[in-house]
């Protein structure tokens, strides 16, 4: 006898509440999957920048207190105050400070000068990639400057230095910047943005030292390596400035992610010499004596004066006519002169 086709259903009931259910989990599963990836997606980027953000993954900088033996304490801690201020401004940068003074941590390691292998040994005790390192000084003329240097641990090596004027050790704001600026680069260096900043690398040709402007800001200067720094994607206003030479200009644009180099070539500038007897710049020099009209004006006007004056002395001297006079006797009158007895001596 054939089985009916409900005996046959009945059968397979129970595979197919099983493929039923397992039907339903993958459905729950594919489900959950559109509904986190999104999210998932925005997390990510979150958590990496969160990542990047750590201290542990940012290049750490130690910065020493100021040092200066021309001036006194209170223009040291003045300016280390200052340091300090503008060194927090690097967000991208794991920033710590000394607690003591420089003296201390220099014996400690038994050092006489803040060289680089001195400050190379302080930096490695606080585990620091960088050291920034800071001194008072007064130039011949008495005027006061700070020296900066940051000494790269890994190198062994100075990586920048400069001297900026200090106007006064009790307000020395805008030379700390400008300082800090050729050490470590601008402030507002872009490392948390969306977009992955671009690379910029100066080479100037024939080496030499020139200041480094993106956008109207000072962002360096550039060394026998050249100069390499971030900045946001984009066209930028590059400008080399170099003394002696004539200041460089140009258009640059940097994709994000890129490293684009830049090759600069500065032209020197004329330099003017002054021929003796010759004028200033921009005036005519001047014409020989006998070419002058004033030199014969004033020459025609004493030869006139000269004649009139010698006319009036002629005209007004009466020279006196000095002569001989000859007197003879007729002695055929004789008898007339009374002293002879003449006619009238009778």
């Amino acid at each position: 006898m054939r089985p009916t086709d409900s005996s046959i259903c009945h059968g397979c009931a129970p595979f197919a509440a099983l493929w039923s259910r397992l039907l339903g989990l993958l459905l729950m599963v594919c489900t959950a999957g559109l509904i986190t990836a999104p999210v998932a997606g925005l997390l990510l980027p979150m958590s990496a920048r969160a990542d990047e953000a750590k201290p542990g993954n940012r290049q750490k900088v130690l910065m020493l207190r100021t040092d200066g033996a021309g001036v006194t304490d209170l223009q040291r801690q003045a300016v280390t105050k200052e340091v300090q201020a503008a060194a927090l401004r690097y967000r991208q940068l794991d920033v710590v400070f000394v607690n003591g003074d420089l003296t201390e941590e220099m014996f400690e390691f038994e050092c006489t000068e803040p060289g680089v292998e001195c400050l190379s040994r302080i930096g490695t005790k606080y585990a620091a990639q960088l050291v920034v390192y800071s001194e008072i000084t007064k130039n011949p003329s008495g005027q006061l400057q700070l020296n900066m240097r940051v000494v790269d641990i890994a190198q062994s090596r100075v990586a920048q230095t400069t001297s900026q004027p200090l106007e006064s050790a009790d307000k020395p704001t805008q030379a700390v910047q400008r300082g800090l600026v050729v050490l470590l680069g601008p402030v507002d260096m872009p490392s948390d943005v969306g977009e992955a900043p671009g690379t910029l690398q100066v080479v100037l040709f024939g080496g030499g030292v020139a200041l480094v402007y993106v956008d109207d800001k000072l962002v360096g200067r550039t060394s026998v390596g050249g100069l390499k720094f971030q900045v946001a994607p984009g066209s930028h206003t590059l400008r080399v400035v170099r003394a002696g030479f004539k200041e460089w200009t140009a258009k640059v644009t940097v994709a994000g992610g890129a490293i684009v180099e830049q090759a600069v070539q500065l032209e020197q500038q004329a330099v003017v010499q002054e021929l003796p007897g010759a004028g200033l710049p921009g005036k005519p020099a001047d014409k020989p004596l006998l070419q002058s009209g004033w030199f014969w004006a004033a020459v025609g006007a004493g030869v006139i004066a000269a004649g009139v004056t010698s006319w009036l002395l002629l005209r007004n001297t009466d020279v006196a006519q000095v002569g001989s006079v000859a007197v003879s006797l007729d002695h055929s009158h004789a008898y007339l002169d009374p002293v002879f007895g003449g006619a009238t001596g009778k």
